[in-house]
């Protein structure tokens, strides 16, 4: 090889691919940076989750008779109970003290779903 084309490679190996990769090396490491300081805390974020889903199903539940009942809601708060499995101890009280009364379609659907609720939430081992 000549020297001008000694000189062509040099040029294109450091004044193109070097910078290119030192670039995109950057590039990640900025972006892992930014990404680790602005992730939200998950567990202040589900922690006002869980706190939102029992106000709903009490609201739901002592309604003091100015709706009707909602069976639909009920079971989708009962069923999204599962997510919270770092809650459970508490989860597990208050669904002892809920009783679902009625013999309509809902109503046991709803009884049905706080039992596997219960089922799901005692399966789980200890942490």
């Amino acid at each position: 090889m000549t020297m001008f084309e000694w000189a062509a490679v040099a040029l294109i190996v450091f004044g193109m691919v070097i910078p290119f990769w030192v670039m995109t090396l950057l590039t990640m490491i900025v972006l892992y940076q930014q990404r680790k300081i602005f992730k939200p805390p998950s567990r202040q974020i589900k922690v006002h989750d869980y706190t939102q889903l029992m106000v709903a199903i009490d609201d739901l539940i002592h309604s003091d008779g100015k709706a009707s009942f909602n069976g639909p809601a009920l079971q989708t708060y009962l069923r999204e109970m599962k997510h919270y499995p770092e809650y459970r101890e508490t989860s597990l009280l208050y669904l002892e003290d809920l009783s679902i009364s009625g013999a309509k379609k809902w109503s046991t659907i709803c009884k049905a779903e706080q039992k596997a609720v219960e089922h799901y939430l005692l399966g789980l081992d200890d942490e």
